[in-house]
């Protein structure tokens, strides 16, 4: 009967590849889809899915950035939706700042037109102190809502009490935070118009009766993160804000699918959204961050790096070529995405709030100022399985699993090797044995070859040609079509997956076709470990170190494989010994011999010797040579001496493995005979069927167990391939679609070339037994997709490449008038272009520029229709103060000693100006100027009086934005562009405005 677990080429082709498939489809399908959206309008209790779906519609009418007229008409909305939801929830609520005697109530509408603050706008890069910066000054136009915890105290207390009182609402607060502004050239449905509607309706569950949480939550909808995260920064103005010790930022960074828990402060918060309907996200994300892989900002940089709030990071991430265009819309988007959120934050803040333990209470760990006092973190490492299950646990306990593995491991292995070696059992680096003993006479030492070394060297071979080939089709790839992965990505990875598994396969098939190894399973695990354990030992130091756990999957990774070759040497104790195998092998290479000596003698007519009396050995069997059977050990015991004992050396019965007389050789000739009579003997010829080596391997290894390659690959397989197969579909999606953002061409080829590598990697043992169907048909695949992927257009209607646009005008007396329309693509593919070239835009912009004092002046600035300018200093400015302004924010950096070399004014009425103080330094003296000759020259009076007023005074130049193309004709040359752009054409905006227009001015 035919065993289906065996190592034979049959059952290891399918059952590798029902594994695989059975695995990568579903995890192919849960990439694609979201989880469906409820059927009945109220799924929870306290939310009205149908009314959100509305909600989002309502959002995605127009442009909605901070800077248009739509975004004031939505702030109004989100006003009143508050107000519906609390009237019809009839919960009692108050709006901050309204003459009421109801400071009790059960909810607290926080309507912030006063916010304000002037900051540094430095990256997460340290900046160089002798390089002038960029400062900004904002005026917040946030929305809030505190919902009271059942813990909360009563009143007003955060009018009473000081920041971090432990005696007021030690418990704290879970903020829930989304932006309600979009950019210039997107309707915002994802970005961030789910987040926005996710916010009502968790307010409308919190305030259902029955779901009053434990603590306070509160509910921000802030304005102003496209362009520069100013919402999140005005919250740092709130007296809330010091209060808050958990937060939940909604966001998007892509136009759909589902959304990714992007990052997380700590494993404790993490724990919080771990209980999600559908888990989604890998702490990968996280550290891609951490480490500045991803440059992308969200709130959550404001909430956790400034204000030290600890929390999590929920986004949609694909697809990235509908990100920041008018397809973010309601129609493009899906209810199983919306959804998603939906459910994920209301598990999440609910166990947020509700967290009755000391969790979020307590100093801070680094005890920084200035940051909330929320206790000690503590990081984590987490990964989602199949979108339902969730895996979380803590990044020292990884520490300590990895140095476990890096130690123990390779212990144990050197153990049971020695274990092999004792028992002579060792065939590993084997190439021969000699036979003989100590007695033999000089050169009757046989020396049997045991092909120990055969298949060593196939793996690293393999690896390397099959690697070079698969990396070379990358390249090959950015070469001819760079774009191809943009539209057609499982067609790249396809490709790429069928390459390797082809020729991986066809050189260790080739190999061992050549030379058949029992050892090729456990040479390429041996090869495995030794990898596997130097990956490990970088991934343990970064674990350490930085603080990274996104090397989970080599953890994982090294312990099936250490498993797995632990398994594979123990199936060596199942051999003969080393030296019992070649005694056999001697012993018949004397019957061959003695046999074509003597081919007559003493045989009867069936060609066999006659019967004498078998004494059965003790000792273990061991498999004979092909077509034999085993014998019995030789190494007995000498007997008594007797009379017939020979006078020297040998022994009576004659089984001396000495041949040292006459008596003594023709007695063990005998025993040959007798022997190989036993051999070809009918009643031994079913056993010597049992132990046949597989085809032409060693003749010693019919003994290995056939079926321990099952439990080797379960072990290395399954796990690993879903890790990967989850890891590359996430990284693949999250940077495909990025090169028309201007990032690297290669990164994604890359990316999907390192993940075909692991995803085949634990094939990598048993491939030499799978037969040619499925890796000749894999390379039939691999020239179709190769020919596909080098001719096909990249781009389509679903995966449209972006231009950006901008217009920028000249205004003012003394300018061109110039007006230069710009569409920025990949290596400025679309020249610039001049329209209505030498028009009057002079009453756009007022600018008003007086000395107050010395090295100071005060700038006046008005805009027509906008509410940012922006002011560019020649050179930089030492001090500045915005009339209205709050004090400086020293939280997002002290004022740079090198001074500031441009201002960003927002405004948040559309009529009004900005009012700006200035102060700067002196240039060093100028030197005197050399002629040409070398002499000292001399200035005329007015030349030097011109330059010194050039070199004291200031001089720069005012760049006012306009941003809301919501009326057709207000900005014609976007029309232009978005009406005339083809298809697979999406137009999105290049800076803060579409349009900027510039004016020079002098103090």
């Amino acid at each position: 009967m035919i065993n289906p677990f065996s190592f034979r080429p049959g059952q290891v082709t399918f059952w590798t590849t029902v594994t695989y498939l059975a695995l990568l489809i579903p995890i192919i399908v849960i990439n694609e889809q979201t989880p469906p959206a409820p059927s009945n309008e109220a799924p929870v209790e306290g939310v009205n899915f149908t009314q959100a779906w509305l909600d989002l519609t309502t959002i995605t009418k127009g442009y909605h950035p901070y800077n248009s007229r739509y975004n004031d008409e939505l702030r109004e909305y989100f006003l009143q939706r508050i107000h519906t939801i609390l009237d019809d929830n009839r919960v009692t609520w108050m709006t901050d700042g309204a003459e009421t005697d109801n400071t009790d109530a059960a909810v607290t509408v926080f309507d912030d037109m006063t916010s304000n603050c002037t900051f540094l706008m430095a990256s997460g890069v340290v900046p160089n102190p002798t390089t002038p910066q960029v400062a900004a000054y904002f005026e917040g136009t946030n929305i809030l809502v505190y919902i009271r915890g059942k813990q909360d105290d009563e009143g007003n207390w955060w009018k009473t009490a000081g920041a971090h009182d432990t005696n007021r609402n030690e418990k704290g607060l879970t903020l829930v935070n989304a932006h309600y502004d979009s950019v210039s050239t997107g309707y915002g449905a994802t970005d961030d118009g789910m987040g926005v509607v996710t916010c009502l309706q968790l307010l409308q569950h919190f305030t259902h009766s029955s779901h009053q949480p434990e603590h306070g939550i509160l509910i921000l909808l802030n304005n102003g993160e496209e362009d520069y995260l100013y919402g999140a920064r005005a919250l740092g103005q709130h007296p809330l804000n010091p209060y808050i010790h958990t937060f939940l930022n909604l966001e998007g960074a892509g136009a759909g699918g589902r959304a990714i828990l992007f990052r997380s402060t700590d494993r404790e918060v993490t724990a919080a959204y771990a209980g999600s309907p559908d888990p989604f996200g890998t702490v990968i994300g996280s550290d891609a961050f951490g480490l500045g892989f991803i440059r992308s900002g969200t709130d959550y940089s404001v909430l956790y790096d400034i204000f030290g709030q600890r929390g999590l990071d929920l986004a949609f991430f694909r697809p990235r070529a509908r990100y920041h265009t008018n397809q973010d819309d309601a129609r493009h988007a899906s209810r199983g995405s919306l959804w998603h959120m939906l459910s994920a934050a209301l598990h999440t803040t609910r166990k947020l709030s509700g967290n009755t333990g000391e969790t979020f209470i307590g100093p801070r760990p680094d005890g920084a100022r200035g940051k909330v006092h929320n206790g000690r973190a503590s990081d984590g490492v987490w990964f989602d399985l199949f979108g339902k299950g969730f895996v979380l646990f803590g990044l020292r306990g990884m520490f300590a699993w990895s140095l476990t593995v890096l130690v123990a491991t390779p212990l144990i292995l050197v153990l049971v090797t020695y274990l092999l070696h004792r028992a002579d059992k060792y065939y590993l680096f084997s190439s021969a044995v000699k036979v003989g003993g100590e007695q033999a006479d000089e050169g009757e030492a046989l020396t049997v070859p045991l092909g120990g070394w055969k298949g060593f060297f196939r793996f690293p071979f393999a690896l390397l040609m099959a690697g070079s080939l698969t990396l070379g089709a990358a390249f090959l790839m950015r070469k001819v079509n760079p774009f191809v992965i943009y539209g057609n990505r499982y067609t790249v990875l396809t490709m790429m997956v069928s390459l390797f598994y082809f020729t991986f396969w066809a050189i260790m098939r080739g190999a061992d076709f050549a030379r058949p190894s029992a050892l090729h399973r456990i040479y390429v695990q041996i090869w495995l470990f030794i990898l596997g354990w130097t990956m490990l030992v970088a991934v343990t130091v970064a674990e350490d170190r930085l603080r990274i756990g996104a090397g989970y999957m080599f953890v994982f990774l090294q312990s099936a494989l250490f498993l797995s070759l632990f398994i594979a040497l123990c199936e060596m104790f199942a051999l003969p010994r080393k030296s019992d195998w070649a005694q056999k092998l001697r012993e018949a290479e004397e019957e061959r011999s003695l046999y074509r000596d003597h081919p007559h003698d003493d045989l009867s007519s069936s060609g066999l010797p006659p019967p004498i009396p078998h004494h059965e050995s003790t000792s273990p069997t061991i498999p004979a040579a092909p077509n034999q059977t085993t014998t019995t050990n030789d190494d007995e015991a000498d007997p008594e001496p007797t009379e017939r004992t020979p006078l020297v050396g040998g022994a009576a019965n004659g089984t001396s493995p000495t041949r040292t007389t006459f008596a003594t050789t023709y007695r063990r000739s005998i025993s040959a005979l007798v022997n190989g009579a036993r051999r070809y003997s009918g009643s031994s010829s079913a056993s010597s069927t049992d132990h046949k080596p597989f085809e032409h391997e060693q003749p010693w290894s019919g003994r290995l167990p056939t079926w321990t390659w099952l439990p080797q690959f379960l072990l290395l397989g399954p796990f690993t391939i879903v890790l990967v197969g989850q890891t590359a579909l996430m990284l693949v999606d999250a940077v495909h679609q990025t090169g028309a953002d201007g990032s690297s061409l290669l990164l994604p080829y890359l990316l999907a070339f390192m993940c075909t590598v692991l995803l085949i990697l634990p094939l990598a043992p048993f491939v030499h037994r799978v037969t040619h169907h499925v890796p000749v048909a894999l390379g039939v695949v691999f020239v179709g997709v190769l020919v596909w992927n080098l001719v096909v257009f990249p781009f389509g209607a679903g995966e449209r490449y972006k231009v950006y646009f901008v217009q920028r005008v000249e205004i003012g007396e003394g300018s061109s008038g110039n007006n230069t329309v710009c569409y920025n693509g990949v290596e400025d593919s679309v020249p610039p272009r001049l329209v209505n070239e030498g028009d009057d835009y002079a009453g756009l912009v007022t600018v008003n520029a007086t000395r107050t004092a010395g090295n100071a002046a005060r700038i006046r600035l008005a805009a027509n229709n906008t509410k940012a300018c922006f002011l560019e200093f020649d050179r930089p400015v030492t001090g500045l103060r915005v009339h209205g302004s709050s004090e400086w924010d020293d939280r997002f950096g002290q004022f740079p000693e090198a001074g500031v070399k441009s201002l960003r004014l927002w405004h948040r009425k559309w009529e009004g100006e900005w009012v700006v103080d200035v102060e700067w330094k002196d240039s060093a003296p100028a030197r005197t100027p050399l002629m040409e000759d070398g002499q000292t020259g001399v200035l005329r009076d007015g030349e030097l009086r011109k330059r010194e007023d050039k070199e004291r005074g200031l001089e720069g130049t005012v760049v006012c934005m306009w941003s809301d193309a919501n009326v057709p004709g207000t900005i014609p040359a976007f029309d232009e562009a978005v009406q005339y752009a083809p298809a697979w054409v999406a137009v999105t905006k290049f800076a803060e405005g579409l349009v900027e227009g510039r004016k020079r001015f002098r103090v």
